[in-house]
């Protein structure tokens, strides 16, 4: 009977970017079962620790001493719209814009915060708010929003995870103030599991993958 590896992964890596061909590699690596849960961050971490996952993925820099953290690709966050907007907005722009946002206190929402500050701006800068639990969620939202070239809808989310929809014209991308919002993901495991060798096989895989 084959073994069971199980992999926790953040909404953004376990919807758009794991499943397909990585899920696939690594099972056949490991000759296992793959399961795969999606999780926000902060349970990832603790489903690590407390050995629930045997590895995870994670979108936000939530650190905990007892494991172990590999850089694992870069992502930029940027304004998706349905309708074509500047490639840079500016505060004036962004002001009539209707943003779908995460929810208060979510590690994405704090860390779009943090950016806005940056710029002088926040999220009350913009039309108006409304909260979705998911990156999924307000992608589809985006989808499904109706065309108002006054105040058109927007969302921050992954690029990675529009790059199909992109790539077919069906959502378009803007920067705000032409300053790039990126981020870091991780793989991260158990430290005191030390490093077994296939956990290296699996990261060094996912690493050259990217």
């Amino acid at each position: 009977m084959r073994k069971m590896f199980r992999l926790g992964a953040s909404a953004t890596i376990g919807t758009h970017i794991l499943p397909g061909e990585p899920l696939i590699e690594i099972s056949e690596k490991l000759d296992a079962v793959i399961k795969l849960t999606i999780e926000p961050c902060d349970k990832i971490v603790a489903g690590v620790k407390n050995k629930t996952y045997d590895l995870g993925l994670i979108e936000s820099s939530i650190f905990d001493d007892d494991l172990v953290y590999k850089e694992w690709m870069e992502d930029e966050l940027m304004v998706c719209s349905l309708k074509k907007l500047p490639e840079n907005l500016d505060e004036e722009e962004i002001s009539h814009c209707k943003l779908i946002c995460r929810r208060t206190n979510s590690p994405t929402r704090i860390f779009i915060n943090d950016f806005f500050k940056e710029l002088g701006l926040s999220y009350e800068t913009f039309y108006s708010l409304s909260e979705i639990n998911n990156a999924s969620a307000a992608i589809q939202g985006i989808k499904w929003s109706k065309p108002n070239s006054e105040h058109p809808t927007v969302a921050i989310v992954s690029k990675l995870a529009v790059e199909e929809e992109l790539r077919k014209d069906l959502l378009h991308c803007s920067r705000i103030k032409n300053k790039p919002m990126k981020r870091k993901f991780y793989l991260i495991y158990d430290k005191s599991e030390g490093t077994p060798p296939y956990m290296e096989d699996i990261i060094a895989y996912l690493q050259e993958w990217q």
